[in-house]
Order: C-alpha cells, then structure tokens, then sequence
C-alpha cells in the first residue's frame, strides 16, 4: 500500500512540473517568435556584463533598457544581450556614432507591402521627399516608451512622411498601436527588411533623403538629449541635422 501512496505523489509530482514548464517556456518562446529567431536556433541571453543568464532575469532586465540581438546563421546561434552602461551614456550625452547602424550612407532597402490600415506603401512610393522610419516590436519596453512622442512628432509635423515597421504579426502590430495610441502608419510581418537593413537592436530610427539613401541610421537612445528622454525637439534636431 505505501508503494502506491509513493507512485501517486510522484506521478503527481511529474504532472505538476509537465504544467509548470511550458508556462515558462511558451513565454520565453514567444518572445523568440517575435524576434523572428528560428527554433533551431541555440539562444544565449546574456547581461550587461556578457554573463550568461536566466530568460526571466533577461526579461526583467529588458522591462527598463535595452538590448542587442547578434544572429549567427551559419552556426544557428543567436545573442540577446542587455545594453551596458557605456553605450547607455554614450547614447545619453548625445554621442550618436556610437549608436550609428552601417546602413548609413546607404540606400534604403526596397519593399512593398500594405500598411495596417491596408494601404500599399513601397519605397518607390516614398522616393521623392525624405522619410523617417522606426523599427520597433510589441514587447520592448524602449520601444513602447518613445511611442508617445513619435505620435506628437507626427502630429506636429504632418509635411514630413513616416512609416514604422515591426516584425510582429498584423494581430500583435495592430493592438499595439490601438493600446499605445500610436498614429504611424505600420507595416507588420517585416523581419526580412529588418535584417536586410541591419537591424539588431531596438528602437531603431532612419532618417531617408528624396532619392532613397539612409542620411543617419541610430537606434533611438542616440537622438536623446541630454536629459535622457526623448522629446519632439530632439527629433526636429535629429531630421534637421540629417538633411
């Protein structure tokens, strides 16, 4: 009889973590999804510091800074690591080469698709007037941060195009943009073009000339001012300096 009261608790015991971990591991997975990491990938997260670490403290870390995403497809290894202090100052003092994407001095990958609200938008339609464009994606905490002032950016300055495009899906893109308010017109499903732009860490923000080229490709921190939070003035700064 006690063999049996043994066997129950430990296929109960068993029952009970099989519940747990897909828990754990559907968010971590999901998160992965987004970033359009392939499942066959070996993933590393890794803090500021370039110490191997746990996904919940990864994620925990990412709910107030940034990270960089390294993709090695020839080894199937990809690297989320939390930014560090040095790139964070440098962003914060206004040191944009710092934060400077190679993409700069570049033409503007070309696409075509349909923005959220079914609109075509192309890079042949954008060419002739400068554009800004934001690269961002529904669970970073950076990006959900800034989305406030891009809407009054646009708001304020409806003359110049904008387009944000994000790797999530049409459904994650678009209740993002309905909880966050953001007025930009977005293009979902877009982690092709983030790649052949050489986007590896978010927010990124490009600012295009009338014939195409990227003028100045940052990831965002490196439009701030000096007080650390992005503000309108320093996107008119920022697309003021880059024409």
């Amino acid at each position: 009889m006690p063999g049996k009261f043994v066997l129950a608790a430990m296929l109960f015991m068993l029952a009970t973590a099989s519940h747990a971990l897909p828990e754990a591991s559907a968010a971590q997975q999901g998160m992965l999804d987004q970033l359009a990491i392939p499942r066959d990938y070996t993933v590393i997260f890794q803090d500021a510091s370039g110490n191997a670490i746990p996904f919940d403290h990864f994620q925990a870390a990412i709910a107030t800074r940034p990270f960089d995403i390294d993709k090695d497809t020839v080894h199937h290894r990809a690297v989320l690591k939390v930014q560090g202090e040095a790139a964070m100052a440098a962003a914060a003092t206004g040191n944009a080469a710092a934060r400077r994407l190679p993409l700069t001095g570049h033409p503007f990958p070309a696409f075509q698709a349909k923005t959220l609200d079914g609109k075509p938008v192309s890079l042949a339609s954008l060419r002739g007037k400068p554009f800004v464009a934001n690269f961002f994606f529904a669970l970073c905490a950076p990006c959900i941060a800034e989305t406030p002032v891009l809407s009054a950016f646009h708001r304020q300055h409806p003359e110049i195009p904008v387009v944000a495009f994000t790797f999530d899906d049409a459904a994650t893109a678009s209740e993002f943009v309905r909880t966050r308010r953001f007025n930009w017109p977005v293009v979902a499903d877009q982690a092709t073009l983030a790649t052949e732009a050489g986007v590896k860490v978010y927010p990124v923000l490009m600012h295009v000339d009338a014939m195409g080229v990227v003028v100045s490709a940052v990831a965002s921190d490196a439009v701030k001012g000096p007080g650390g939070t992005l503000a309108v003035a320093d996107l008119e700064r920022w697309v003021g300096a880059a024409r």
